[in-house]
């Protein structure tokens, strides 16, 4: 954005700030297209902003002010009229502020293969007991030990309890073949809901084209898929998976023995939106820079930051788990449980039996120490 936050300069004297807490409208009209906004205002006045259930874009002050008067019903330039008569600041000045905001914004509703995360504006990031909820909720479906899981009623019961606290983004993991159709119904209640959801899975699960047009159908915004795309099979089902409008990320194993010129040219062909690694021996080794140089210059994302199934063996897969407690991201486990990741995960309490403040309550003093 150009300048994005020079007019704060032109205050007189304290405004009365936009009060903290979670604000929505599923009223508004970009031409002839509908559109979704959820805000999320923090105590330090950065916002998270969901469009549409299909990406999350965090906002700097100045953003979230310019989000809130959109939910509020306003047009760019009467946003622009009651930002400058709120900051005594001069209405050209920041009418150009809000269209390049107001054109970026619905750039995104125009574009298909939506990434889970945005930015825009510089921000300065919270502490993660100064925020209002998590920005992810990782949630497995099953147990490596068999243990009952919840109903999709009871599901549906947790999923509105995220929504009502804020939190943007449901991460799916571990969904069994036995749960598929539940599973729609799921997605269904999740788009409903205008959470933003992503699926962890391998690409096997997804090989029956009718359930993977029914995933697109019922809303599901990304993948993340873990496969080792040098074995053929895999990476015939990915290329099939990636000519549908659906952002997906492979999360692959490297190999320092490996060629991987002829199979990144075959997976960027078909659209490939991101990568992650694992089974790296050395970061720095010549063979995996030159691969991510690639990847880089291909405008491709890499991410590093999505969660793992519990059928794995995390501790081989990715040796540096979290050693601090951090509360961005939370797991629910498939009884309800609340977990703050770590490398001795620490159980906070119940979803579905327990109300949400006394929980986030809990995460804060974990955190706190």
């Amino acid at each position: 954005m150009s300048k994005f936050s020079d007019f704060f300069k032109f205050i007189p004297k304290p405004i009365q700030e936009i009060e903290s807490g979670f604000y929505t409208s599923h009223n508004l009209i970009y031409g002839e297209i509908p559109y979704r906004l959820h805000l999320r205002v923090e105590p330090n006045r950065n916002g998270v902003l969901t469009l549409n259930a299909s990406t999350i874009i965090h906002l700097n002050k100045t953003a979230m002010e310019m989000a809130y008067f959109l939910i509020q019903g306003q047009n760019p330039s009467e946003i622009a009229k009651t930002i400058s008569n709120r900051y005594k600041a001069p209405k050209t000045e920041i009418k150009e502020d809000v269209d390049v905001f107001y054109k970026t914004l619905m750039g995104f509703i125009e574009d298909e293969d939506l990434a889970p995360t945005s930015v825009l504006g510089f921000i300065d990031d919270a502490e993660d007991t100064q925020i209002l909820a998590p920005y992810r909720l990782d949630c497995y479906f099953s147990d490596p030990q068999q243990n009952g899981g919840m109903t999709n009623a009871e599901w549906k019961v947790v999923f509105e309890k995220a929504f009502n606290a804020g939190i943007p983004h449901i991460m799916l993991l571990d969904v069994s073949e036995e749960q598929k159709g539940s599973f729609l119904e799921l997605l269904t209640h999740l788009e409903d809901l205008g959470l933003v959801s992503g699926l962890v899975t391998t690409p096997d699960f997804l090989k029956d084209p009718e359930f993977l047009n029914q995933l697109l159908l019922r809303g599901l915004d990304h993948l993340v898929l873990d496969a080792d795309p040098c074995m053929t099979e895999y990476r015939t089902l990915l290329n099939t998976i990636l000519d549908h409008d659906l952002f997906t990320c492979l999360r692959m194993p490297y190999k320092a023995t490996t060629d991987y010129t002829e199979i990144m040219e075959e997976l960027f062909k078909h659209g490939i939106n991101a990568f992650a690694f694992w089974d790296i021996e050395d970061e720095n080794e010549d063979g995996l820079i030159a691969l991510q140089t690639l990847i880089s210059e291909k405008q491709v994302s890499i991410l590093d930051d999505m969660p793992w199934s519990r059928f794995l063996n995390i501790a081989k897969i990715n040796p540096s788990l979290e050693n601090e407690f951090k509360l961005k991201y939370l797991t629910l486990l498939p009884n309800g449980d609340l977990i703050i990741p770590f490398i001795e995960p620490v159980t906070v309490g119940n979803l579905l039996h327990e109300d949400w403040d006394s929980l986030w309550a809990k995460c804060r003093n974990y955190s706190n120490g």
